[in-house]
C-alpha cells in the first residue's frame, strides 16, 4: 500500500511559489475554488531532491480543480493547454517571456528555487499537436526541470509515463489523485446541495447514508471506496438529495429494496432524477390536455438530451397529437435548456453523458460522438458492461469503449483489450475475406475485482480493420489489412500495442510512440517491446517518426524478404515463421510470458492477462488452456481471475524475453526453465 498524503501535505512538498506576472487566459494565477474540496494524494514515487513533480488522475477525478486550487494557493501561474493552441518547441519560453517581461522568461523561472509553474492538459495536447511538436515541447520541459524544481505536471497516468520514460533524470516525485475518503465524501454532497435541504436534520443524514450504502453494493473495501469517493458520482448524488423527498430517497434505496451491482444503482439515481424533471412538465401537460405520464418522459429525455448533445435523431413524440407537436416543441425547449444533465452546450457531468451515450449507444447517428464522451470517463465502458456480457459493435463503438476502458486506469488497475479475426499468412488471397473480430476488454483492480465486456466488431469494410480510437493496451491480430488514419495529425502507439497483420496502413503527419518507465513503481524491469507490428505482408507508412523510440521500445518484425525504408528500418526484425516443433512453441511461449509479465498495478507477483498471453504466441485455444493447467499444477503460476502470476518460488528464474544489455536472458537460465518446457510440450501433445 503506498503512502497517502493530504492537500496541505502536498502543498507544503511543492516549492514556496509566489511567482507573479502578467497572465493570459491560457497561462496565468488562478482565482480559489469556492467548491473545492480538498483530495488525498497517493505517492506513487518520491525523491529527497525532486526536480519535476507529476499528478495523475484516471478520468474527470478532479486533476485540473486541484491544479487551479495548488495555483491559487501557490500563487504561481496555471498553464492551461487546452485552451493554449501553440504547443511546440518555442512555446514554454514565449509563454514566460510573455508573463515575465523578461528576455528571457525560462531562465528567470529556473534560476529562482521558489518559483514553479503549473501544466495541465497535457493528454489533450498530446492529441492535438503533431509527434515533432509534442517531441520539441517535452524537451522544453526537461530542460526546465534541469537543474530546479520548476514544472508541476497534471495528466493521465499513460502520458505522464512516456514523459518519465524520456526524462533524463531520475528526481520525480509522483502523485495520484485518490478517491475522496468517507469524510470527503459528505462534504462534497453536502457543498452541492447547498442550503436547498437541511444538512443537520435527521432525514437529510439517513437519506444520504441508505444512498451512498446503496452505491456499495455487493462491494467491499477499497475497490466499493474508489467508485463511491469518485466525484461525478458524488455530484449525481448531490443532484439527487438537493431538491429531493428525502424520505422518499431513502425508501427507494433501502438495503430491503436489493443489494444491487453499484453501476446498476448510479443508473437508478440517473432514472429518479429523469423522473423528477418530469413532474416539472404536468402544468404544460395540463395546458395541452393531455396524459402528464406521456408528456416529458425520461425516454424522451434521454433522446432529447442526445439530439443537442450528441446529434441524435430528435424523439419522434409519437404520443402527442399532430396538431399539438408545434406548441409542445416550443414550449418544453425551456425544460430541455435548463435540464440539470446540460451545462449550456456542454455535459453538466461525465455521469450523465456516459449514461446518455450507453443509452443511445446502438444510434447509427452518435458513434463519432461516442469516443469524445469515453475519453473523459471509464462510466461508459461500465454502464455497457453491466448491461451485457458480450456485445456487437461497430469501428466506432469499438474505439468508444477503448477509451472508456483507458479512462479508467490508474496506479492499481490494468486494463487490456484483445482481439482477433484469424492469423494472417503469406498468402495474398486470405486477406480480403474477413468480415469481424471476436475480443473482450477487461478491467481488472487490485483488489481482485474483474469488469470485462465481450465484443464481436462488425466491419465497415470486408478484409479491413480501421482503428479508430485509442493505440494503447490493445493486442490486435487479424489476417488482413490494419489502417490506422487518426483524426489529430499524429498517430499515437502504446504503451503495450501489439498488431499482428498481413498489412498495416498508417496516415498522417507523424507516429509517435509511447513508452513505459523501466522501473515502474519498484517493479521488475519490463522485457518486451511497448509496441510491436508483426507483418506477414507490408508496413505502408509516409508520416515522420518523432523523437526516435529506443530500438528496444519498439518494432517491425516482417519475413526476411521484406525490407523498409528510413526512418523505419533500425526497428525492422525478422518474424519468426510458425514452428510446428512442440519444444519451439513452448520456447517461444515462456519467452513471450516473461516479456508480458508486469507487476504494476497487480497484489505483489508479476502477472499477466490469460487473452494477451494467448494472443501474442502460437499456442491457442484448448491447447492454451492445457499449458496454463500444467504450469499451474508444476507451481509456475497461479491463477487470478483473467490474470496468470508467476508464483513467489518462480519470481528469482524471471529473464527477459529479449536481449537485453545487462539483463538476463534465456540463456542465462537455460538449465532452469527447459523442464518446464518439456511439460508445455507434453501438455501440447495430448
Amino acid at each position: 500500500m503506498n503512502d497517502v498524503v493530504s492537500f496541505s501535505d502536498f502543498l507544503e512538498a511543492l516549492p514556496r511559489g509566489n511567482f507573479l506576472g502578467q497572465g493570459s487566459s491560457a497561462f496565468q494565477i488562478s482565482s480559489p475554488q469556492t467548491t473545492f474540496v480538498p483530495p488525498n494524494l497517493e505517492v506513487l514515487d518520491s525523491s529527497n531532491a525532486s526536480l519535476i513533480t507529476l499528478v495523475s488522475a484516471r478520468g474527470s477525478t478532479g486533476k485540473s480543480c486541484l491544479a487551479k486550487q495548488v495555483s491559487a494557493r501557490k500563487q504561481v501561474p496555471l498553464w492551461l493547454l487546452n485552451e493554449d493552441m501553440a504547443v511546440s518547441g518555442d512555446a514554454l519560453r514565449a509563454r514566460l517571456r510573455d508573463y515575465t517581461g523578461e528576455a528571457d522568461g525560462l531562465d528567470f523561472l529556473t534560476s529562482s528555487p521558489s518559483s514553479f509553474i503549473l501544466i495541465d492538459a497535457l493528454d489533450e495536447a498530446r492529441m492535438r499537436v503533431s509527434g515533432a511538436s509534442w517531441y520539441e515541447y517535452v524537451q522544453t520541459l526537461f530542460a526546465a526541470s534541469g537543474e530546479s524544481h520548476s514544472l508541476v505536471l497534471f495528466g493521465r497516468e499513460r502520458v505522464l509515463e512516456d514523459i518519465w520514460a524520456n526524462f533524463p533524470g531520475s528526481s520525480v516525485d509522483w502523485y495520484e489523485i485518490s478517491h475522496f475518503d468517507s469524510d470527503q465524501r459528505t462534504k462534497y454532497i453536502d457543498l452541492y446541495v447547498g442550503n436547498a435541504q437541511n444538512k443537520e436534520s435527521e432525514i437529510y443524514l439517513d437519506a444520504r447514508s441508505t444512498v451512498i450504502r446503496a452505491l456499495s453494493g455487493a462491494v467491499e473495501g477499497s475497490q466499493a471506496d474508489s467508485f463511491i469517493g469518485y466525484a461525478p458520482v458524488l455530484y449525481a448524488v448531490a443532484l439527487l438529495l438537493k431538491k429531493g423527498n428525502l424520505l422518499n430517497i431513502k425508501n427507494s434505496f433501502s438495503p430491503e429494496v436489493g443489494n444491487e451491482r453499484r453501476i446498476r444503482v448510479l443508473g437508478d439515481i440517473i432514472e429518479e432524477l429523469l423522473r423528477r424533471e418530469q413532474k416539472k412538465t404536468e402544468k404544460l401537460a395540463r395546458q395541452l390536455g393531455v396524459a402528464s405520464s406521456k408528456v416529458y418522459t425520461p425516454v424522451e429525455q434521454v433522446d432529447w438530451l442526445a439530439h443537442y448533445l450528441l446529434g441524435a435523431e430528435p424523439p419522434e413524440l409519437s404520443w402527442c397529437p399532430d396538431p399539438l407537436k408545434s406548441e409542445y416543441k416550443n414550449k418544453i425547449h425551456e425544460f430541455i435548456d435548463d435540464h440539470p444533465f446540460r451545462s449550456e452546450g456542454r455535459w453538466a457531468n461525465p455521469v450523465f453523458s456516459a449514461y446518455i451515450a450507453a443509452e443511445c449507444f446502438d444510434k447509427i447517428e452518435v458513434r463519432e460522438k461516442l469516443q469524445s464522451v469515453g475519453l473523459s470517463t471509464g462510466l461508459l465502458f461500465e454502464f455497457i458492461a453491466s448491461r451485457e456480457d458480450e456485445v456487437m459493435v461497430d469501428e466506432w463503438q469499438f474505439a468508444a469503449l477503448h477509451a472508456s476502458l483507458l479512462a479508467s486506469e490508474r496506479h492499481d488497475v490494468e486494463v487490456s483489450v484483445d482481439v482477433s479475426g484469424g492469423e494472417p499468412t503469406a498468402e495474398a488471397e486470405s486477406r480480403n475475406d474477413a468480415l469481424s473480430l471476436h475480443g473482450e476488454l477487461v478491467l481488472w483492480e487490485r483488489s481482485g475485482n474483474r469488469n470485462c465486456v465481450g465484443v464481436e466488431i462488425l466491419l465497415d469494410k470486408e478484409g479491413t480493420v480501421d482503428l479508430k480510437g485509442p493505440l494503447a493496451s490493445l493486442s490486435l491480430t487479424f489476417p488482413g489489412t490494419v489502417t490506422v488514419n487518426p483524426t489529430s495529425e499524429s498517430a499515437n502507439f502504446g504503451p503495450d500495442c501489439f498488431i499482428r497483420c498481413a498489412d498495416l496502413r498508417v496516415t498522417g503527419d507523424s507516429v509517435q510512440i509511447s513508452l513505459r518507465p523501466n522501473n515502474p513503481f519498484g517493479s521488475v524491469q519490463d522485457g518486451g517491446a511497448s509496441v510491436t507490428f508483426e507483418l506477414a505482408g507490408n508496413f505502408l507508412c509516409e508520416a515522420q517518426l518523432a523523437g526516435d523510440p529506443p530500438v528496444e521500445s519498439f518494432e517491425i518484425l516482417l519475413l526476411e524478404s521484406r525490407r523498409i525504408g528510413y526512418p523505419w528500418y533500425p526497428y525492422q526484425k525478422s518474424m519468426e515463421l510458425p514452428s510446428v516443433e512442440p519444444n519451439e512453441r513452448a520456447t517461444r511461449f515462456v519467452k513471450m510470458m516473461m516479456n508480458l509479465l508486469r507487476n504494476h498495478g497487480h497484489k505483489g507477483t508479476p502477472a499477466v492477462f490469460d487473452k494477451k498471453l494467448e494472443g501474442r504466441q502460437s499456442i491457442k485455444g484448448d491447447e492454451f488452456k492445457r499449458v496454463v493447467t500444467a504450469l499451474q499444477k508444476k507451481g509456475v503460476v497461479s491463477l487470478d481471475g483473467p490474470m496468470i502470476h508467476l508464483t513467489h518460488e518462480w519470481i528469482p528464474s524471471r529473464f527477459s524475453g529479449k536481449k537485453r544489455e545487462g539483463v538476463q536472458t534465456f540463456e542465462d537460465k537455460r538449465d532452469i526453465w527447459m523442464p518446464i518446457i518439456e511439460i508445455i510440450a507434453e501438455a501440447m501433445r495430448r
